[in-house]
């Protein structure tokens, strides 16, 4: 079962930093005004999931990756509660889904709890 969840925490975090950078314009609207340069943040915070999803698959530091992990997806939670609250929509030029928005907010809650899972022996 954790093989199950670590290869789908892998595959979401790959494919999510992959993301930063091929859509790089979406996920800067997504960064809150009050930060500056979105640009960095978006790509270094791409390079960061990528390298979770690779990380979670060394043994020797699963522990340390989860707990990182966990704390990382905490730290980019702020992200999301701004689409929430400006109705951003996944994709520019597109129309908000204002139900998804907001009901993913306490999904990231087990997400963060799996996160942590992941490092347990």
């Amino acid at each position: 079962m954790k093989m199950v969840l670590r290869l789908l925490y892998s595959l979401l975090l790959i494919i999510a930093g992959i993301g930063h950078f091929t859509k790089k314009r979406g996920f800067e609207r997504t960064v809150p005004d009050i930060l500056p340069a979105k640009s960095f943040i978006v790509q270094f915070t791409g390079v960061l999931e990528i390298l979770f999803g690779v990380f979670l698959w060394i043994k020797k530091g699963q522990a340390v990756t989860s707990k990182l992990l966990a704390a990382f997806m905490i730290a980019v939670f702020p992200a999301n509660i701004n689409m929430a609250v400006k109705e951003i929509p996944f994709q520019p030029g597109g129309s908000p889904n204002k139900i998804i928005l907001w009901l993913r907010l306490p999904l990231q809650i087990p997400l963060i709890v799996g996160a942590f899972k992941l490092g347990r022996k």
